[in-house]
């Protein structure tokens, strides 16, 4: 009986399981004091972050490397299951390690095949302010504060899970030191929900460049000659802090720092500027695209199951607009909830945005690239849906 029971077992439990899915991702990592292990480590968990992301699942990683192969214990946050990770591959150039790993990924259904995966998610990029200005001095860096978020905005459109939209001449922190917890004149933490809607997006991600200081000596005037440059290995850090905010509520949703540093490995008198053709021809260039690279797969990743929410911009008889169209994924006959936008006031006094379900249901008739208009069962007015109201996709 006992076999016979195990067995019965087993096969009840597959549909819930699901099927794995194989995928073969790519994963880079820097090498730093020659700790090939940890190198490895670092680019494998960066492959399986891209493998479940293209198998439209998403988890939290911890994991252990034996001998080359993955042993995966896992924190599963809404959709995906890491079964197996297996590295195919590794080419080392320099000091960049590139690996190619089979992942066999559970998707879960809750993501992976709900209408939230279906959508494009808008997320707007504000410019990233320079701690400390005077860093900008060497290479002539000073356009970073706004040329380093369109890059990063650039690096996640391919992605292809997100669409990001730059709007650099953007400041959020009054206080860069005390960010993201600097407060504004009327006691607010950010202007995030006032700049989401401006921009029509429904996240905002902003940051601070913390530190692009070199870590060497410098020898700034005519003595100190190219031939003495090349003696010493020039390095320079490249430390930026990431935040995700939720256009909606003004919710920070993630927060991270990516520290790393390069070999500055051009004169000290060079004016080349952020992001010109020479500056990714340094090795410097080289580390900071792999951060934007790692920034923007944490982004996706940090997004993708997240709901998908469009506002309600016009209410004619039993029609509504909704601001997104072909290009977030809208399709004729896709079906949304309403949900009705409420202020509510902290003991601060500071208004608060909460939404409540409005047990309403809308489809979708018309589509253009930027909105939609969808049908209700009846007059916009009867079940007193308004501007400014929101539809939903879980």
């Amino acid at each position: 009986m006992l076999p016979r029971l195990i067995a019965t077992t087993l096969f009840l439990l597959l549909p819930i399981m699901g099927i794995a899915k194989s995928v073969d991702a790519q994963g880079q990592a820097i090498i730093y004091n020659g700790d090939l292990v940890d190198a490895r480590y670092r680019a494998t968990q960066q492959a399986i972050k891209q493998a479940v992301l293209e198998s439209s699942s998403r988890v939290n990683v911890k994991d252990e490397l034996y001998n080359g192969e993955l042993e995966s214990n896992l924190d599963i946050r809404s959709s995906g299951y890491v079964q197996q990770a297996r590295i195919l591959s590794e080419e080392q150039n320099g000091d960049f390690l590139t690996v190619l790993a089979r992942v066999e990924v559970t998707p879960d259904s809750q993501c992976s095949t709900g209408p939230t995966s279906y959508y494009k998610k808008t997320v707007g990029v504000t410019g990233f302010e320079l701690q400390v200005p005077q860093q900008a001095r060497l290479g002539e860096l000073s356009n970073i504060s706004r040329e380093l978020p369109k890059k990063l905005a650039d690096a996640i459109n391919q992605q292809g899970y997100l669409r990001a939209l730059t709007a650099t001449n953007i400041a959020i922190y009054p206080d860069l030191i005390n960010a993201p917890s600097s407060t504004n004149n009327d006691g607010s933490l950010t202007n995030v929900t006032r700049i989401s809607e401006q921009l029509g997006v429904q996240y905002i991600i902003s940051g601070v460049i913390r530190d692009i200081g070199e870590v060497y000596l410098r020898f700034p005037d005519d003595k100190y000659s190219a031939s003495n440059e090349d003696i010493i290995e020039k390095q320079r850090n490249f430390v930026v802090d990431m935040y995700i905010y939720d256009g909606f509520s003004g919710a920070l949703l993630f927060e991270h720092r990516y520290n790393e540093v390069g070999n500055w490995d051009i004169s000290d008198h060079a004016r080349i500027g952020f992001g010109s053709a020479k500056f990714w021809t340094v090795h410097y260039g080289k580390v900071v695209q792999q951060a934007l690279k790692e920034s923007a797969l944490d982004t996706s990743e940090e997004l993708r199951c997240q709901p998908f929410i469009a506002n309600i911009f016009r209410t004619e008889g039993n029609r509504i607009h909704i601001s997104a169209g072909s290009l977030a994924g809208v399709k004729q006959g896709d079906k949304f909830n309403v949900y009705r936008r409420y202020e509510v006031f902290n003991q601060l006094q500071s208004a608060q945005t909460q939404l409540n379900n409005a047990n309403i249901s809308v489809t979708i008739k018309q589509v253009q690239p930027n909105f939609s208009v969808g049908e209700l069962v009846v007059d916009s007015h009867i079940l007193n849906v308004q501007q400014q109201d929101v539809v939903i996709a879980w």
